[in-house]
């Protein structure tokens, strides 16, 4: 199988890339076609003549449903069998029945149909057949060269990709087996036996590109890839050949390799090929696609195993922002770490190590006795492990959801918010609300609301004191789903804060038509609010449309008296940030809130 598939690869090098019928071709031998006339009783001195064309059988034939449908014409068949000689000698019999055949091929290429054949080769007599066994003949070798050709396109389509005709990553794990194999040299081989043998190196191409519903480059996909392609085929030796092996990924296998700097070159003469736009029809596209590679000389694997490495290096290039990625044993040890790290995060969850940090939220107009006053704070999650201090909160989010544990996780968070905010209630009477990030996942689920209703009633806090807190982007994945959520949630009494108010595609429109309470201003506008002029303008204008729209307003990233000074002056009435209090332990937020309010008596 492998030597037909190296076979099959040789053609495609050969010809840049292989269609779907190109190789296939039917040649019946004297002797096979001898066997087969042998089975039905005839011989070859009968099949020599004299032979008879029904023109009455095919008028008829010609105007039956299965040929007067317009979808089955036949033309190349029809004209083999009513040209067909009255006599032939046995090697023209042959002959002609071998021009029968592949004319018969050419139509079904074209879409015909079997029945319409077999009725067509009753259109031809052998005069000297009295019980029909020639036209059966003719429909067994029919039959027998179509399920040949049926056969070609399964093998075809498990080793070739239909759209670009290009060998797909079966055909490339087949020749990596046999390359490998072939290769393989002992651990107690001599030196010069490894010198000796043949090495090859393998390229992953991530094209790098990010299609989306609203994008140009949906109805250019195919397009694209071809262009793509054509570029690098035309930057390829006869040592290298590419094959398809996912949707925006190709593949490079060089046999023989010279050296690793042959496979260094390769990759940087690709990189810089893609520097200039690509020829597709009403679309100027640079493409700046990730290399991973690897080669024999780097390691000694299996086929499966140099896959997988060189997935790593091009893992490696995409998130490391790195265009070009050999492999090395170093990026094995950093994804292992990455994994025992991922291993350790869901443990974590697991066994209840994770932890809630509460960072508090200062109103600054508060109606009541005095000027400020914590009224909630945001709840950030944190995992106080030694050997990880520095990990930040979205990569233990990112890494929960990624393994499939966002329903525990957020079970577990919206818990602990309410259960700290029963204790807030009761052990410390402070009515304090508290708010919980929710993904766009979350939000997505249709079981949030009981959820939340569960634990509202278990910890028996009133509703208005949990505040969800989405981002604009969270509600842009699918807004009929999450609108259904969020009211649901809304009819439970919770409060619904839009984080990261400004950074999103249309926030007017959102904040005009979600059931929004409180609106936040992204830290990257208020940061600087001091010093720039543009950044003041900009939450100028937020608070006066969300005092307009009876929002309230909560300015983020407050860090210094003269900030605090400017949102004092521009009638913002809540402040989160480090002026007032980083994130911290329940017990520490409890231990400041007591020395705040102390400070803040009149």
């Amino acid at each position: 199988m492998v030597n037909l598939l190296s076979q099959s690869l040789t053609q495609v090098n050969q010809a840049g890339a292989s269609s779907l019928y190109q190789d296939f071709t039917i040649e019946l031998e004297p002797n096979l076609l001898l066997d087969i006339l042998t089975s039905y009783q005839l011989k070859a001195s009968e099949v020599t003549g004299d032979y008879n064309f029904n023109p009455q059988a095919f008028e008829q034939f010609i105007k039956s449903p299965p040929y007067n449908s317009g979808s089955s014409t036949l033309k190349n068949t029809s004209y083999i069998i009513s040209s067909w000689p009255e006599k032939l000698s046995w090697s023209q019999f042959n002959h002609q029945i071998n021009n029968l055949l592949l004319a018969w091929l050419n139509d079904y290429k074209l879409g015909a149909n079997l029945d319409t054949a077999f009725l067509l080769a009753r259109c031809l007599e052998l005069k000297t057949d009295k019980h029909g066994q020639f036209q059966n003949l003719l429909m067994h070798l029919i039959a027998r060269v179509t399920n040949q050709l049926e056969q070609y396109k399964f093998s075809y389509v498990q080793n070739f990709d239909l759209d670009t005709g290009l060998p797909n990553q079966h055909l490339l794990a087949s020749l990596l087996k046999q390359y490998l194999k072939t290769e393989s040299v002992a651990e107690n081989d001599s030196e010069e036996d490894h010198l000796g043998m043949e090495h090859l190196g393998l390229i992953l191409i991530n094209l790098n590109i990010n299609f989306d519903e609203e994008s140009q480059l949906n109805s250019a996909a195919s397009n694209l890839m071809l262009a793509a392609i054509a570029t690098i085929q035309q930057h390829l030796n006869n040592d290298a050949t590419l094959f398809y092996v996912g949707s925006i990924d190709l593949a490079i296998l060089i046999k023989p390799l010279k050296s690793t700097t042959q496979l260094s070159l390769m990759a940087t003469k690709l990189i810089h090929a893609f520097e200039t736009a690509l020829p597709l029809e009403n679309i100027t596209l640079i493409l700046k696609p990730y290399i991973g590679a690897i080669s024999t000389f780097n390691i000694q694997t299996n086929a499966i195993s140099i896959y997988e490495y060189a997935r790593l290096a091009l893992h490696h290039a995409i998130i490391k922002n790195e265009q070009v990625k050999i492999y090395d044993q170093h990026i094995s040890s950093s994804f292992m770490n990455a994994h025992l790290l991922d291993e350790a995060i869901i443990e974590a969850l697991q066994q209840n190590e994770l932890a809630v940090f509460l960072q508090p939220i200062v109103s600054i107009h508060h109606k009541a006795g005095t000027n400020e006053i914590c009224i909630s704070a945001e709840v950030l999650l944190r995992w106080p492990n030694q050997e990880w201090q520095a990990l930040s909160p979205s990569r233990l989010i990112d890494v929960i959801y990624k393994k499939g544990f966002g329903k525990v996780f957020i079970r577990w968070l919206i818990n602990n918010a309410c259960q700290r905010c029963a204790e807030l209630i009761s052990a410390h009477q402070k009515n304090i609300a508290l708010t919980i990030n929710l993904s766009s996942i979350d939000l997505l689920d249709a079981d949030l609301p009981e959820l939340l209703a569960q634990s509202i009633a278990l910890w028996q806090i009133p509703a208005e004191n949990l505040i969800i807190e989405i981002t604009e982007n969270d509600i842009l994945v699918d807004e009929i789903k999450v609108a259904k959520v969020i009211d649901k949630i809304k009819q439970l009494g919770c409060k619904l804060a839009l984080d990261d108010f400004g950074t999103g595609y249309s926030s007017m429109a959102r904040l005009r038509n979600m059931p929004i309470d409180i609106v936040k201003i992204d830290q990257s506008f208020v940061r600087n609010i001091a010093t720039s002029d543009q950044d003041k303008e900009i939450v100028q204008s937020v608070v006066k449309l969300a005092h307009s729209l009876g929002k309230e307003v909560v300015a983020e990233g407050v860090e210094n008296q003269a900030c605090l000074d400017i949102l004092k002056e521009l009638k913002c009435e809540k402040i989160q940030g480090y002026f007032y209090g980083k994130p911290m332990s329940f017990d520490d937020f409890i231990a400041w809130l007591s020395v705040f309010e102390s400070t803040r008596q009149r």
